[in-house]
């Protein structure tokens, strides 16, 4: 499994690394959402 990861990172490296940095930023700016939202209820 990990040479069949790393083969396919090495076919397409910029497309999975923009994948990964978009589902970081959708990650943690929901995260962001939930928690403010958490905190400003009453």
């Amino acid at each position: 499994m990990v040479r069949a990861l790393r083969q396919w990172l090495d076919n397409h490296q910029l497309p999975a690394i923009i994948a990964a940095v978009l589902g970081v930023v959708m990650t943690i700016s929901v995260l962001m959402v939930v928690v403010g939202y958490l905190v400003a209820r009453p």
